[in-house]
């Protein structure tokens, strides 16, 4: 599911607010740990909706 996102087919720019603290949440994160430093904001964002949207998909195959 996840692309190289300057290589996604079809892109479209989602600009979406959140909180304060949510935003300093995954700076530190992103800051503090290995495994997310390569990463940016917009990355971080698109991965967990990829995440959110599969998960829901399983939840409603469930049904």
């Amino acid at each position: 599911m996840s692309h190289n996102p300057r290589r996604l087919a079809d892109p479209v720019r989602l600009i979406v607010s959140v909180e304060r603290d949510l935003v300093e949440a995954v700076d530190t994160l992103m800051e503090q740990t290995q495994h997310h430093r390569h990463c940016n904001r917009a990355e971080f964002i698109r991965l967990a909706i990829e995440r959110e949207l599969a998960r829901c998909r399983d939840a409603a195959r469930r049904q």
